[in-house]
């Protein structure tokens, strides 16, 4: 039997204790104003998605160990992460 988890946490803490160096990161701003993130953790096992607005150092680690992108959709029913990355301004 293969268990996965797929998560969606608000809680900071929760969303960096469930995930590990395994794994990649993607993030994108949502609301400028309100500075709301997405933020995906994708592994072999795990699905971890963060929404909500992020203490300065869980934003570092993003910009520091993620990959921004413009667009995340997850479907828990299939376990798929799409993603389509950010362009990079000219």
């Amino acid at each position: 039997m293969k268990f996965q988890l797929y998560a969606e946490v608000t809680d900071e803490e929760l969303f960096r204790k469930a995930t590990s160096e395994l794994g990649t990161i993607f993030y994108r701003l949502v609301d400028t104003k309100n500075a709301t993130y997405e933020i995906i953790y994708f592994s072999q096992s795990r699905i971890i998605r963060f929404l909500g607005t992020p203490s300065k150092k869980l934003v570092e680690l993003c910009e520091a160990y993620g990959y921004e992108v413009s667009k995340i959709e997850v479907d828990p029913l299939t376990g798929v992460v799409k993603v389509s990355q950010k362009l990079s301004e000219q």
